[in-house]
């Protein structure tokens, strides 16, 4: 079965109406895998008609709140809405995904008085009840893995493995992933400045999804280009990996300018000789040679 990916964000922490945080959705059987969650990104899937109750495995790149700002709606949503009647979140993410978790759903954490009340209280209970749940009510308990660069996840028809990354370190840890199916392969940078790692990682892989966070050139800062990237570091990365296409992601306004946009196209189309996708937030990319062209 060939997975189906879905951009849900393709933003940048700059709040836009038309960009959420960044989030991708990977589609495989079964299976609803989500790549970041950062903000918009729960009502970015049920605008593509995905519930969050659907959504069975989420991959944290890093902790920056563009990434994962969504996390715990996700969290609290599904395991409202689930009534018991699901598992809980299958979650993996660089270290600090554990402690994050707990300072997030534990008795003394944030959203502990909330969790109370709705294990407690007589009508949180009564709600729950009709949604199919039976007494007593759990808490949620996402179901956490910190990974890192080497590291394999495997699934019912799916394997995502693990690659450092390069982008602020030592203050929090980044990673990318690459998600195997048989139907084609999708690689997923996070965020990163260009990284031999990210490139082994992406070797022959169907789709790239990369950060394009400046224009090369007109980006000429060394704390930025040691931590992020532009479009040529993309293009260079997918060109040396030798993917099929390439998906800018992680896009101010700034480098969508007009004229940028074109400009940035066809310096990167000189360096890559694949199809390149400018994303957007919503936009259905094929993952083989034989599913049909993006549709929003």
């Amino acid at each position: 079965m060939v997975p189906r990916l879905r951009l849900l964000g393709t933003g940048t922490p700059t709040p836009l109406l038309y960009r959420a945080g960044a989030s991708f959705l990977i589609e495989c059987g079964d299976d609803r895998l989500l790549f970041d969650c950062g903000p918009g990104a729960v009502r970015r899937l049920l605008e593509v008609g995905v519930a969050p109750t659907e959504v069975t495995h989420l991959f944290l790149t890093h902790l920056h709140y563009d990434h994962c700002n969504d996390y715990p709606y996700l969290v609290l949503t599904r395991w409202d809405q689930g009534a018991g009647r699901i598992p809980d979140l299958a979650v993996y993410g660089p270290r600090g995904v554990a402690r994050m978790t707990r300072l997030l759903f534990d008795e003394t954490g944030v959203w502990g008085p909330d969790l109370e009340g709705r294990t407690q209280h007589g009508s949180s209970q009564a709600i729950y009840q009709r949604r199919g749940g039976v007494l007593p009510r759990q808490r949620p308990q996402p179901l956490v893995t910190e990974v890192q660069d080497g590291a394999s996840v495997p699934g019912t028809n799916w394997q995502v493995t693990v690659a450092e990354t390069r982008h602020c370190q030592p203050h929090l840890h980044s990673v990318a992933y690459r998600l195997n199916a048989a139907g084609g392969s999708v690689v997923y940078s996070g965020d990163t400045a260009p990284t031999s790692r990210l490139t082994e990682l992406a070797q022959g892989a169907d789709v790239l999804l990369h950060m394009c966070h400046f224009i090369n050139g007109e980006e000429v800062d060394p704390r930025m280009t040691a931590a992020c990237s532009g479009h040529l570091d993309a293009a260079r990365t997918a060109q040396e990996a030798g993917v099929r296409t390439l998906v800018l992601v992680h896009l101010t306004e700034q480098v969508l300018a007009p004229g940028l946009r074109e400009r940035m196209c066809a310096e990167a189309a000189a360096v890559f000789d694949g199809t390149i996708v400018v994303g957007e937030d919503r936009l259905a990319v094929p993952i083989s040679p034989a599913s049909p062209a993006p549709a929003r």
